[in-house]
């Protein structure tokens, strides 16, 4: 009987010590798992309000500022004649890895870009001054098939209205041919 007791009770001690190291075990599990759920937890993403246009420009520059900006700083106006017065910000509808794939921006932009500049007039707080570039394949071969179109207003809340076109734009921006008639270049 001393025997079979040893025997039970070495077993239950085996069990006990089991038991402990599941339990140990267990827990830490349980801990990383609840370490992981905290890491990949986020908030709930709230639907994104569609862009819209300011008004009077067309619907396909919606959201234009959340596209990728080429200047990393605004730029200034130029003393002695800018056509574009104001300080501006480029931005441009596609990502940094389609005209810059090796980190160099690449020349010419692909077709479906749009190049957007804004300008806030000098002792305004609001952009006053949208000009447009939209390259489309075959619309102006002369001018790598850029369309050029400029929006200005007079007030924050009015409307923008057309106040030049292809023509205009040409001329000066001829002077940037090189780097496919834009200006300012991704920084």
């Amino acid at each position: 009987m001393k025997t079979y007791t040893r025997n039970l009770l070495t077993a239950l001690a085996i069990i006990l010590l089991f038991t402990a190291c599941a339990e140990k075990q267990l827990d830490e599990l349980v801990q990383q798992s609840e370490e992981t759920a905290d890491v990949t937890e986020t908030e709930p993403v709230q639907p994104e309000e569609p862009a819209v246009a300011l008004p009077g420009l067309p619907n396909d520059v919606a959201g234009y500022t959340q596209w990728l900006k080429l200047n990393a700083e605004p730029i200034p106006p130029q003393p002695g004649g800018d056509p574009h017065n104001g300080t501006k910000n480029v931005y441009v509808n596609k990502i940094r890895d389609a005209i810059a794939p090796n980190g160099t921006q690449q020349f010419p932009y692909p077709d479906g870009s749009i190049v957007i500049k804004e300008a806030t007039r000098p002792g305004k707080d609001y952009v006053g001054l949208i000009a447009i570039m939209r390259k489309k394949a075959g619309v102006d071969p002369d001018h790598n098939d850029w369309e050029f179109i400029e929006y200005t207003r007079n007030a924050a809340a009015a409307e923008f209205g057309v106040i030049a076109k292809d023509g205009v734009c040409w001329g000066c921006h001829a002077r940037v041919e090189d780097i496919d008639y834009v200006f300012t270049e991704l920084e």
